[in-house]
């Protein structure tokens, strides 16, 4: 039996804020946007090429804010993490310093447009 990851849900305050930051400056595609509830929508956002979906879900106004001094469940690597980092630098992601070589390998924290933080990682896989 094979299990894997198909989407990652990330709570957001504004799913419109939410869709501008990860296609325009992080460059996914939109594949999945219809009525959800309603205040919401179902929105879906895929890396170009496929893969785990990332799941922008309007959170309730009881729900608590996700921590923004930790990085959250979601971790993202490129094949290049060196040019990923200029290119999404260059679109307008926040970065909290450029990419290092850590013991376990590259790494750089990145915020969202809400603050949120999240790694990104060397891809050895795909480098």
């Amino acid at each position: 039996m094979t299990i894997k990851v198909n989407q990652v849900t990330l709570y957001v305050q504004d799913q419109a804020a939410a869709v501008d930051f990860w296609t325009t400056k992080v460059g996914f595609e939109v594949t999945t946007d219809q009525p959800y509830g309603p205040d919401a929508r179902w929105i879906e956002v895929t890396p170009p090429g496929g893969g785990v979906r990332l799941v922008l879900f309007k959170a309730g106004p009881d729900w608590p804010a996700l921590s923004q001094d930790q990085p959250n469940y979601a971790m993202f690597a490129a094949g290049d993490i060196v040019k990923a980092h200029a290119e999404l630098a260059a679109r307008g992601v926040e970065f909290l310093a450029p990419p290092v070589e850590e013991p376990w390998g590259w790494s750089a924290v990145f915020l969202d447009n809400e603050g949120h933080r999240f790694h990104l990682s060397q891809d050895s896989a795909n480098a």
